[in-house]
């Protein structure tokens, strides 16, 4: 993975190391994060549209709420696979779900 200037070095090493997991587990999805927030935790459709892609076509059919698809596009963004991404974005739905009732 290239190293992105506009995330903070933790969140890229978090990144690199969840790429080497072989079987990543829901607890290490919702332990990654953003380290604060980066030029990608703002960004909303008009910026994140750049993002979607054949490729990411899937986070918008995946989710039906918009706030899952733009975090999981923030996460492609910040380098995460698709695939990951919508992991990511499902175990933080999940975990602020559980946590709000």
């Amino acid at each position: 993975m290239k190293v992105n200037p506009h995330i903070h070095p933790l969140c890229v090493e978090a990144i690199q190391n969840l790429l080497h997991i072989k079987k990543p587990k829901f607890a290490d999805f919702t332990a990654l994060k953003t380290y604060g927030n980066d030029k990608y935790s703002a960004m909303g459709w008009n910026e994140l549209q750049y993002y979607i892609n054949e490729e990411t076509i899937i986070i918008v059919e995946q989710f039906e709420d918009e706030a899952n698809i733009l975090s999981a596009l923030r996460w492609v963004a910040r380098g995460l696979p698709v695939h990951y991404a919508i992991r990511k974005a499902r175990a933080d739905y999940s975990l602020y779900r559980y946590k709000k009732s």
